[in-house]
């Protein structure tokens, strides 16, 4: 192969890992809205460390209102930052960050850098 050739080689490779990155990023969207909002921030602070909460003990640590602070669990937990489980008539929180929530993010990690250490990136 000639250098014309093993630059657009490396050039493909660059476009197939900038589009993993992308679709890694899009498939992790929930987790960062989850994250970007500053009352659920302060609800995830809550939790540290390892502390299981009903809805009324971190309404006791807020501001907001009860069913304020439902929403913000429900979004945390639908992001797979929370687990929930019930124990009698009493639904208690828990920070996971579960296994898929880290791989997602350390999977993007792991893709951004290897665009940032491509040595086909100064082709560009």
């Amino acid at each position: 192969m000639g250098n014309d050739q093993l630059d657009l080689v490396a050039q493909s490779d660059l476009l197939e890992k900038k589009d993993a990155l992308l679709n890694e990023i899009r498939r992790s969207t929930n987790i960062f809205k989850a994250m970007a909002d500053p009352v659920r921030q302060d609800i995830l602070m809550m939790f540290m460390p390892a502390k299981r909460m009903n809805v009324a003990q971190v309404v006791e640590q807020s501001h907001l209102s009860r069913p304020a602070i439902s929403h913000h669990l429900k979004i945390l937990k639908e992001a797979g930052i929370l687990s929930s489980a019930k124990v009698k008539t009493e639904v208690y929180y828990s920070l996971t960050f579960g296994d898929s929530v880290i791989q997602q993010l350390k999977t993007i990690v792991h893709a951004a850098e290897s665009i940032i250490n491509d040595p086909a990136k100064v082709l560009e």
